[in-house]
Formats: structure tokens, C-alpha cells, sequence
């Protein structure tokens, strides 16, 4: 199966492609959050890369970095994210991916932006704990 993570942020949206099949996921691209255009965009996405289910990082604990506002936030994207695809949207923890992905860059030089590496992270995490 080919997944599409994504890490919600107010004003970027990390993208992250993973495949089951290979219990792999790689970053993509971070996109701006551009309201409505982003829909467009992740529509478009979706369809150019034969997509099979998405993946979104939520805020499970409430935190110095995930507030309770980005979790209302977050729950609202991923609402009107299912309504528009015909495919299941996932939902996994991202506590500490964005901790995780500035360490990807420092320590092993990934030239990833920070928001591409959570999100790839957030589809490793679901690899993980679903494709045992």
C-alpha cells in the first residue's frame, strides 16, 4: 500500500511517502497551509502519487510544543480531509517527531526540511505499529 503522512502545521503541511511493502517511509516535501488551496493540493497529491490511505500526526498530549488549540486544529483538517477523499484517512501520534527531526538533521545531516522528516516519521510510526 502506498501512504501519504502528513504533519499539520498552521502555516506548513509536511509530507512524507511510505510503503507497506517495504515497511519504508521517506520524506517528501513540506507545502504551505494555504486554507482552501490546500485541499486542492493534497487532492492532487493523492492522485498523481496513487496514494492508498493517508496518515496525519496528531498531538496526542498536550505539551510545550501541542496545545490544546493545535489538537482542535488538527481534528478539524483531519474532518474535512476524510470528507473529501475516497480514501481512509489514519491518525497517529506525533509526540516528539518534530524533536526527532531536527535531531535527524543535526546529528545525521538530513537535508530533509524539518516538517517532510516529522511527517515521515509519523508514517514509520504507523508502519511500525500496524505492519507487524
Amino acid at each position: 500500500m502506498r501512504i501519504l503522512g502528513i504533519d499539520y502545521g498552521d502555516k506548513k503541511i509536511g509530507l512524507a511517502f511510505g510503503e507497506s511493502d517495504v515497511h519504508t517511509a521517506v520524506p517528501l516535501e513540506v507545502m504551505p497551509n494555504s486554507g482552501e488551496n490546500l485541499f486542492v493540493d493534497l487532492v492532487k497529491k493523492v492522485q498523481e502519487e496513487q496514494i492508498d490511505f493517508v496518515v496525519v500526526g496528531i498531538p496526542q498530549r498536550v505539551n510545550s510544543h501541542h496545545s490544546s488549540e493545535q489538537l482542535e486544529k488538527t481534528q478539524a483538517f483531519i474532518s474535512q480531509l476524510r470528507s473529501i477523499l475516497t480514501i481512509p484517512v489514519e491518525v497517529e501520534d506525533e509526540s516528539f517527531t518534530t524533536a526527532e527531526s531536527i535531531r535527524l538533521q543535526r546529528e545525521e545531516k538530513s537535508p530533509a526540511k524539518e516538517d517532510a522528516l516529522a511527517a515521515m516519521l509519523i508514517v514509520q510510526a504507523y508502519l511500525n505499529r500496524t505492519m507487524k
